[in-house]
């Protein structure tokens, strides 16, 4: 699983980072996306659900399952 440590980076670029990593991450692999900053996370979760990825969601992690 590839980590996505996002608890240091605030929206747009926490959004702009998590879609670079959808690109080039093998999708074999899920993404667990670490988070401090909720205005950023709901940003993420609306993006995630808008392109119909699978994902679970706690306070501070997101764990985002990509399949081909």
């Amino acid at each position: 699983m590839y980590c996505l440590d996002l608890r240091n980076i605030r929206c747009p670029l926490a959004l702009v980072l998590l879609k670079q990593t959808l690109i080039k991450t093998d999708h074999s692999v899920g993404i667990k996306v670490l988070f401090s900053n909720q205005a950023a996370m709901q940003d993420i979760r609306l993006y995630l659900d808008k392109k119909n990825y699978c994902y679970s969601c706690d306070q501070t992690t997101l764990l985002v399952k990509l399949s081909d």
